[in-house]
């Protein structure tokens, strides 16, 4: 049996958790607006947020994975299983996505990995590297969520710098104004 690998990581971004759920769940093809990671994004079943849609995530001409909402709860948590695409060495995934309200406008999502590699000794050299990937995705989220622009490869040094300047519940309009 294959041992999976854990990974958590959360941010809280200043608006409501219906807006979060929105961009997160309803335009689930769309993820290609937020992480920095990507190249693109669509759909390959459906055409907007439900359980059982599917979605292809390029991470260059070459590199993809297909991701698959497997369960929701609405406004509060959704699974997204990894069920096909090319990415070296992930043999396996889950991805639960949970939405908190901790404040007026200010929503915490945590993102929970649970993943296998193909060999399994990659495992323990993907998990650092896994862990700082879904926290760009979550960086790039509270940015596009905050100030309504999108995200790219092209753009994210600057936004993670300016991230780093923020306090635990500050906006990034408190940065760049």
């Amino acid at each position: 049996m294959k041992k999976y690998r854990r990974i958590q990581t959360e941010i809280i971004i200043n608006t409501s958790r219906e807006r979060v759920w929105e961009v997160l769940y309803t335009r689930f093809g769309e993820t290609y607006l937020y992480n920095p990671n990507l190249e693109g994004s669509h759909f390959v079943s459906g055409t907007k947020g439900e359980v059982g849609c599917e979605r292809q995530c390029n991470f260059d001409a070459k590199t993809k994975i297909v991701e698959k909402i497997v369960n929701a709860k609405e406004l509060t948590s959704f699974s997204i299983d990894i069920v096909g695409g090319n990415m070296p060495f992930v043999d396996k995934g889950l991805v639960d996505v949970e939405l908190f309200n901790v404040g007026v406008n200010q929503t915490k999502i945590l993102f929970t990995m649970n993943f296998n590699t193909k060999p399994a000794f990659m495992g323990i050299m993907m998990k650092s590297m896994m862990r700082a990937k879904l926290a760009d995705v979550l960086i790039g989220l509270k940015y596009y969520l905050e100030t309504g622009k999108a995200v790219s490869k092209n753009t994210y040094k600057p936004i993670y710098r300016a991230y780093k300047l923020l306090g635990a519940k500050q906006s990034f309009s408190h940065v760049l104004n």
